[in-house]
């Protein structure tokens, strides 16, 4: 058997950037946003829906697990690496790829079956990205002081981006903050992409730093004034600032760009509040319920809707 770790084509972890985030509204924490920037594991540029929604059936008797993938048949890819394993062909690899194959299909516990094999058999050879990987799907259940662990073996091994920019994840998810402060602020030093800078942003609300959100978001935008989430972070910190016309302001450029965004008309509508706006305040809280409804987030809905008690908006 060989137990090197290599694939016949090649695996790695994007941040892909579709203006899709998952957002989260922390009504426990003073007035943030929690943004989610988790890893996708992809390969050729094949999205998770592609693969639950393969391409047409063609005659491919004769393609490879890899061909099966890049064309979108995931699950068909996965059959042929497991009859590998069972066959004893090309274990380690297998187990490699299925293993992420898996994830992109958030069948997690199953990944973390191929990747615990994998460990078992690689030993102390067994390579960073393997961590990685285990510590992602752990993630994803929510085991997250064993992810941990596994990012802190996958740096002593081999220090990266991906280490510190996933660690920083669970850091944050788990409430140390000021570790996730710390690897977010390092991933942004080496690879200041406005992902890396919406994460570190994200956490400094969390921790209060306003002041430093609005200057990092304010050159961000002056890099790219189309993009959005920019705008939105920063109308967060200034809302916690006290400066309510300039938060109105970001939601509205922000909206301009996206229109769907709960979030904006959420903190548009707390800024209205703050102004005695009441009518401009209940108007754009009632839409971001509305879309919030709409896009089946039923737990910030009824939050939204206890805001507006708490605010005597009708």
């Amino acid at each position: 058997m060989n137990n090197n770790l290599h694939s016949s084509f090649s695996w790695y972890s994007k941040k892909q950037w579709n203006y899709k985030w998952n957002y989260k509204l922390l009504f426990n924490l003073p007035l943030t946003i929690l943004i989610g920037c988790g890893c996708l594991w992809k390969n050729f540029s094949i999205s998770e829906a592609e693969a639950q929604s393969p391409s047409p059936t063609v005659n491919n008797s004769n393609l490879s697990a890899e061909e099966h993938f890049k064309r979108g048949s995931v699950t068909k890819a996965i059959q042929f690496w497991s009859r590998d394993i069972k066959n004893g062909t090309d274990v380690v690899k297998s187990l490699y790829n299925r293993s992420q194959a898996y994830i992109i299909l958030r069948q997690y516990e199953s990944a973390l079956q191929d990747l615990n094999q994998l460990i078992s058999i690689q030993g102390v050879r067994t390579p960073a990205q393997v961590y990685i990987i285990r510590a992602i799907a752990l993630s994803e259940l929510n085991k997250l002081a064993e992810a941990i662990e596994d990012f802190n073996q996958a740096e002593k091994l081999d220090p990266s981006l991906l280490v510190y920019t996933n660690r920083g994840l669970a850091y944050q998810r788990s409430g140390q903050l000021n570790k996730a402060l710390a690897d977010f602020t390092k991933t942004v030093s080496l690879s200041a992409t406005p992902i890396a800078k919406l994460n570190l942003a994200n956490v400094r609300i969390q921790l209060g730093q306003f002041t430093e959100v609005v200057n990092e978001m304010s050159q961000l935008i002056e890099q790219d004034k189309t993009f959005f989430p920019a705008y939105l972070v920063r109308s967060i910190a200034y809302y916690n600032l006290g400066q309510y016309e300039a938060a109105i302001r970001d939601c509205v450029f922000s909206l301009k760009i996206i229109p769907d965004q709960p979030e904006a008309y959420y903190y548009a509508g707390l800024s209205f509040a703050k102004l005695n706006r009441k009518d401009d305040a209940s108007q754009n809280l009632v839409k971001s319920a509305d879309l919030y409804l709409r896009q089946n987030q039923s737990s910030n809905y009824q939050q939204v809707l206890q805001k507006m008690s708490e605010l005597n908006l009708q």
